[in-house]
């Protein structure tokens, strides 16, 4: 049996099969799967799946996940699922697109429209060599005696408000946006923005008067259009069907038993490992010992595989640090 990699989700309808043939890089034996009125862009899995592989070895599936996501969003609003997601056969994602619909439409209806840009600001060559230069200079008294951040780089609280203004600027250019660190020396920021389809040129616009506003000392790198990585990334929680069955069993409810009859199930169990602990399942854990413990540990990886069977996926968001 042939595992599938899920590249992403899109509404059903949305896209030609002929639109996912083998060229221009794509990975092989692309093909929807609609359950509704959702469709999950699929493929063959490499033997053994992509997760735990070396940088080298996931490059080139990257690259092949990037070509299919431009493919898609040429066509239709495109959700993307975490690199590396695989379920284990077709009836695996049926279930995903059936019982997560919920989470995914919701997520159409807010980012459907929109699509995201990636900016990355930074000083010019010559501005920056300027202030690498200017911050030669001993540190003053205040920032002698004060904020180390400073002390140690003077140029911290000029950058500190370069970064501020472009953010405050790009806010208004945009529907969302997610702050990152700059990955360059020279960098003052790196943004995600969620741009509504058709007004892009008003985050060019947005540009332009930062680049009038700074004299021409910051230096602007836009990618995009893509989809909302950054905002909306899907994380998908199945297991294999084998290791729902073996959850079923260990808290003993029936192939159909649904939220609440599985909670039961599990608290039951529960007090039949320990009696004396039901309350909270952290706390029961940790008094436990020995089998107890091992018991604990059995019914919850258990539960938590059921509770995944009802709640299949959920949206990531990319986290901002805690400065910005």
């Amino acid at each position: 049996m042939t595992e599938l990699l899920v590249f992403a989700v899109v509404p059903a309808g949305s896209i030609d099969c002929a639109a996912l043939a083998d060229t221009d890089g794509l990975p092989p034996g692309l093909r929807a799967i609609t359950v509704g009125a959702l469709a999950a862009v699929v493929g063959a899995a490499p033997e053994g799946g992509l997760k735990g592989r070396e940088r080298g070895a996931l490059l080139p599936w990257l690259l092949a996940s990037q070509r299919v996501m431009e493919r898609l969003l040429a066509r239709a609003p495109v959700l993307p699922v975490a690199l590396g997601t695989v379920l284990e056969d077709e009836e695996r994602v049926h279930h995903m697109l059936n019982h997560g619909a919920g989470v995914l439409q919701a997520a159409f209806d807010t980012l459907g429209g929109r699509f995201e840009m990636d900016l990355s600001v930074r000083w010019t060559p010559e501005a920056a060599q300027a202030r690498r230069l200017a911050g030669g200079a001993p540190p003053s008294r205040a920032a002698a005696e004060g904020d180390a951040a400073l002390r140690d780089d003077p140029l911290t609280a000029e950058r500190q408000e370069v970064r501020r203004r472009v953010v405050e600027r790009l806010r208004t250019a945009a529907r969302d946006l997610v702050v990152t660190e700059p990955t360059e020396a020279e960098g003052i920021v790196s943004l995600a923005l969620l741009v509504d389809r058709g007004a892009d040129g008003v985050v060019v616009e947005a540009l332009e008067a930062l680049d009038a506003e700074f004299g021409g000392e910051l230096m602007f790198r836009l990618v995009g259009p893509m989809p909302p990585y950054s905002f909306a990334s899907v994380q998908v929680h199945l297991t294999a069907a084998a290791a729902v069955r073996d959850a079923r069993a260990e808290l003993g409810v029936a192939p159909d038993a649904g939220p609440e009859a599985v909670k039961t199930a599990y608290r039951r169990a529960l007090r039949r490992v320990h009696p004396d602990l039901v309350h909270q399942e952290a706390t029961a854990i940790e008094a436990a010992e020995g089998d107890d413990a091992d018991g604990f540990l059995a019914l919850s990886a258990a539960y938590r595989i059921l509770q995944a069977e009802e709640m299949p996926v959920s949206l990531r968001r990319q986290q901002e640090p805690q400065s910005a």
